[in-house]
Parts: structure tokens; C-alpha cells; sequence
């Protein structure tokens, strides 16, 4: 399996070039920087799972591993007209588990030559179709019911409230800005705005490719989440797209931190550092043919045990009650140290042999049963 792949290009008609394709938390991703001359920074794109599967499997089938390392002066007719141009090449390969490998050559090339630049060009069609200066302006409203507590100076009590939080980013290509705001109950409580024309164009290139392949139709139930967003791409042209989810792994793209590091990191050199649009909340979603599976623990830094769970509304840090693995008939407490959502194929542990939570507790159950016997104290 590919781990990571660098190819550099100088002539063939296209200048010199650079091209990095590698592997990231399952998803295959690639950066490709034209001719030096050109201003601006590489942007990297994410590549859908059947394309990146197909480049995979035929990457696999022409074994690289077996390339000479030098393919210099060599004379072959059968090389076409390319042969006699001035051409240079260097590749850089990995694979998992496996040591680099470097190959280069000067007006010359392996017999399966063009059938890794088919592969590649295959792969970085999106690259040539889209128009990534096509956004004018970007904006991101994200919606969430949350508690807000109040104290009460007059009783000397807390209460609490449930108050709409909301937290609004938006970039124009026009003004050259980027404006961040929070409101509670439709009112702001924090706005920041920048002036940055130097990354502007930048980081409208680098947003539309994550929302390339999202349709325009609604999600049937993000009306009715507690925890929503809207999306609204603006493009010179005039047109508009509008994209309506529920803030979550079911909603969103699979690598919503991606997309939000960016914003993170300009945000964070201006001085406003914290969480940015709430990642406990996208973090959850199962999605169809998925299972959730919790790596809970018995005590701080202990071993960690794996359970399953039907519902989606737990986090890190909760306290559950699971089967007893000491006594029949009895339950004990953990704490949850990992959430995972996972395909068949990829379960920590057999479906069969892992056992479902029996419930989530609160902090008073959960001092009310430590109170009592643990049968896993000692696990």
C-alpha cells in the first residue's frame, strides 16, 4: 500500500514540476506545484475514495520496487518522440512498511512510464477541471442549543437556560477580510474581523474542493438537529450554492478538520486561539454500514477494554456502565477514552465477542456506585 510519492518533472513541455501523493488517516491526498515561476501556495486535495481505490490497486500492479534506479543515455526506439526531447525525472516511493526508493533519468523511462502518468493524470483530473478562484466569498453558520448558566444574585442560586449559540465565519474576495463572530439568542457577543489580502486568495482556493462533490439538496433532518450548519459559496459569476447539514460526521466531509485548520491557524496568528466550531459536536454522526465502538478504561492510565454502543449521543470523558467481566450478573463503571466509527473490516475487535454498554450515568450514579462493591476493581 502506497504510503508516499514524490515526482518531479523538469521539461517534457511543462517546465519544472512537482508532484506529492500520499496517504492520511485512511484518504489518499495530493499537492501538486506547477512551474516555479508561479506565485502562490500549493493546495492540497483529497481524492474520493473510488478514485483513490482505482489509482491504488493499478499503482500496486505496475511494482515499482522492480524500476532500475537509473534510466540514463539509454537509446530505445520504441520510447516515441519524447525520448529526444530534454527531459528530466526523479521519483520518490514508499510504501507501508517498506524502505524508500529514489529513481531518475534523463531522456529515458521504464516500459511502465506512461502508464503511471495515465494513473496520474486520472488522479489529478480535478486539478485541471476546477477553477479554484472561482469563489468571490465564503461563509460558515454554524447553530447549536446549548445550557447556559446564570446566577441569580438576589437567591444566591445557579440556574441555567437553554440559549442558542452561534458562531459565524466569513471571507470576501472583494474587501480582502475574514470576519469571525459568536451570538447567543441572535445577539453577538464576540466579532473579530481582519484585513488579509496576502492569504485571501488562498484560502478561497483551498475551500470549494471540499464542498465539490456535496448536492444541493437538503438534508431531510438537519431542520430539526440541535446542532446544524449552513454552508454558502459565492462565485464571480453570481451564481450561489447553499448547503444546509446537521453539524456532524453524518453532515459533513470526512475531513472537516482539514477544512478548519486553516481558518485555525490565521485566527490563531492574529491571536485568537480555542476550539473553533465546536469538534465535539462534529465528531459525532454514524453513518450507514458503521459501528460504534468505545476504548474505555477502569482506572487513569490503565488498560484500555473495547465496547459497543447503539446510541450517538456519547463522549469522551463519559461515564458508562458495561457488563461485568468479573461476575455474572453485574455491572461496572468505566470511563470512555475513545470514540470510533467503524466499518466491518475495521473493528479494533470481533463484533461478535464485544460486548454493548448497558448505559450512560451521571455524576451523582456515578458516585452512588462507587459507593458500593466493584467487581472490576482489580481489571
Amino acid at each position: 500500500m502506497l504510503e508516499y510519492l514524490n515526482l518531479k518533472l523538469d521539461g517534457l513541455g511543462v517546465g519544472e514540476s512537482s508532484l506529492n501523493i500520499w496517504m492520511k488517516n485512511g484518504r489518499l491526498r495530493y499537492s501538486y506545484d506547477s512551474a516555479t515561476q508561479e506565485d502562490g501556495p500549493a493546495m492540497i486535495l483529497n481524492v474520493s475514495r473510488e478514485r483513490a481505490s482505482y489509482f491504488l490497486k493499478n499503482l500496486e500492479n505496475l511494482n515499482l520496487y522492480r524500476w532500475k534506479e537509473q534510466y540514463f543515455g539509454e537509446k530505445k526506439e520504441k520510447r516515441r518522440e519524447i525520448s529526444a526531447l530534454s527531459s528530466r525525472w526523479y521519483l520518490l516511493y514508499k510504501e507501508v512498511d517498506k524502505e524508500a526508493r529514489e529513481f531518475q533519468g534523463l531522456n529515458d523511462f521504464p516500459k511502465e512510464w506512461e502508464s503511471l502518468m495515465s494513473l496520474i493524470a486520472d488522479l489529478t483530473v480535478d486539478m485541471d477541471c476546477l477553477r479554484f478562484n472561482e469563489l468571490s466569498a465564503f461563509s460558515l453558520d454554524v447553530r447549536d442549543c446549548r445550557e447556559q448558566i446564570l446566577w441569580n444574585p438576589l437567591s444566591k442560586e445557579e440556574n441555567s437556560v437553554e440559549v442558542e449559540y452561534q458562531e459565524f465565519l466569513q471571507i470576501s474576495r472583494t474587501n480582502k477580510k475574514l470576519i469571525y463572530q459568536q451570538y447567543i439568542n441572535n445577539i453577538f457577543t464576540v466579532k473579530h474581523e481582519y484585513n488579509i489580502p496576502n492569504i485571501v486568495d488562498y484560502l478561497l482556493g483551498n475551500i470549494e474542493r471540499y464542498f465539490s462533490t456535496f448536492s444541493e439538496k437538503e438534508q431531510e433532518d438537519a431542520g430539526e438537529a440541535s446542532s446544524k450548519v449552513i454552508i454558502s459559496l459565492y462565485f464571480q459569476n453570481g451564481t450561489k450554492r447553499v448547503l444546509r447539514r446537521t453539524y456532524d460526521r453524518y453532515g459533513l466531509p470526512d475531513d472537516w478538520d482539514d477544512f478548519l485548520d486553516d481558518f485555525r491557524k490565521t485566527l490563531a496568528y492574529h491571536g485568537v486561539f480555542g476550539i473553533l466550531f465546536d469538534s465535539g459536536l462534529y465528531h459525532h454522526g454514524v453513518k450507514e454500514e458503521e459501528y460504534i465502538y468505545l476504548s474505555c478504561i477502569f482506572e487513569p492510565n490503565g488498560k484500555t477494554y473495547y465496547y459497543r454502543s447503539k446510541e450517538d449521543n456519547l463522549s469522551i470523558g463519559d461515564f458508562v456502565l458495561v457488563p461485568s467481566t468479573k461476575q455474572e450478573n453485574a455491572e461496572t463503571v468505566v470511563m470512555i477514552s475513545e470514540i470510533m466509527y467503524c466499518k466491518k473490516e475495521d473493528v479494533p475487535y470481533p463484533l461478535e465477542k464485544t460486548k454493548f454498554i448497558v448505559r450512560k450515568i451521571d455524576d451523582g450514579g456515578f458516585y452512588n456506585f462507587l459507593s458500593q462493591n466493584n467487581p472490576d476493581e482489580e481489571a
